[in-house]
């Protein structure tokens, strides 16, 4: 399933393309694209996964990266 997501506080396509590698490379996320000029965050993840689970891994993952990033689920 998609799990998509707003994502505020990059600086930089090369930042948003690095922060995509290492948000897909958690354990719970098979794929991750993020799109700089819409801010928006894709991450492919299990049908039985749970969403606030992965949003939460996934800033976490962006905590660790840089200061100021907020991903929040789309409604």
């Amino acid at each position: 399933m998609k799990v998509r997501c707003s994502i505020e506080g990059l600086d930089c396509p090369h930042c948003a393309l690095e922060l995509s590698k290492k948000i897909a490379a958690h354990a719970e996320i098979d794929a991750a694209e993020i799109n700089f000029p819409m801010k928006s965050l894709v991450m492919e993840v299990a049908d039985d996964a749970d969403e606030e689970v992965i949003v939460a891994a996934a800033q976490g993952i962006a905590d660790d990266f840089e200061d100021g990033i907020e991903i929040e689920l789309r409604d």
